[in-house]
């Protein structure tokens, strides 16, 4: 298992290092999705690096805790991650959308080590967590299954019959989390498919839920830390995220979105991001 990281201060900087990867990774891509990414750093540095029983030497270790990037379109976050535990190469990280790359614009399992599950076909990852969560109380591994939802992704009905699932089951070892940004590819949710009160739509579904700031790793740790939140239920928090969080100047702008990122969009993010308060 990855040495567990508690100091606070430690993990912040380790996600700043990530969307440090991620904006200079951007532009050997396509660069889609980096606000994405950037919103979901936080979220992910605690999970890989404080919480998750993971080993990057031991990547099939039965008692492994899952963790599955529903919104697949966000892989640059969990590359990232993979890369700073020297689990993705530099060298391999280089060729992310490159033909023939193990890395491709959403996570493939069988093709980029540490990858659990393919994922991006919206509205799929949190059924699939259902299954490994299920079969990990049966199987007796004592592992935990952590999923993190895209908020655009919720408007697609699946999700909801997976929260039935989980529910009837009582999977009080799966963690959905939702990535609340506000922000769909180029509309807000508000303008697109609003959510509502997503908070008492888990409660409603069966999932004990905590709400917190999802770009604020004391919320994150301290919630993550409590961890069954009731036993006999399935898990939710609601992450209130900034997409592009880390860089004012393409915070909740779906111009970056999906668009291609130059070597000089990515110098003046690399400055906003040096100075950036979290």
């Amino acid at each position: 298992m990855t040495e567990k990281i508690n100091d606070v201060n430690e993990l912040k900087a380790l996600a700043k290092k990530m969307r440090q990867i991620i904006l200079k990774t951007a532009p050997l891509g396509y660069g889609a999705h980096v606000p994405s990414a950037l919103s979901a750093a936080d979220l992910v540095t605690a999970l890989y690096f404080h919480t998750m029983n993971f080993d990057p030497k031991d990547l099939k270790a039965p008692t492994r805790d899952r963790f599955l990037l529903s919104a697949g379109h966000k892989c640059l976050v969990q590359y990232a991650a993979l890369n700073m535990l020297g689990v993705i190469s530099d060298e391999k990280l280089q060729t992310w959308e490159k033909y023939m790359s193990d890395l491709a614009d959403h996570p493939c399992y069988g093709k980029c080590p540490g990858v659990e599950a393919s994922t991006g076909s919206l509205g799929h990852g949190f059924a699939m967590a259902n299954g490994m969560a299920l079969a990990a109380r049966m199987d007796g591994t004592g592992s935990r299954v952590f999923t993190i939802l895209g908020d655009g992704e919720l408007a697609e009905g699946s999700n909801w019959e997976a929260a039935m699932f989980a529910a009837k089951y009582g999977l009080d070892n799966l963690v959905a989390i939702a990535d609340y940004n506000n922000m769909s590819t180029v509309y807000p949710l508000s303008d697109s498919m609003p959510l509502l009160d997503l908070k008492a739509k888990f409660e409603a579904f069966g999932f004990a839920v905590k709400e917190i700031q999802g770009n604020s790793m004391e919320e994150i740790v301290a919630a993550l830390d409590e961890v069954p939140f009731e036993k006999g239920k399935p898990n939710a928090i609601v992450a209130h995220t900034t997409k592009g969080c880390g860089v004012p100047s393409v915070s909740n702008n779906p111009k970056y979105h999906a668009t291609m990122w130059s070597e000089e969009l990515v110098a003046q993010s690399l400055k906003e991001l040096d100075v950036y308060k979290f």
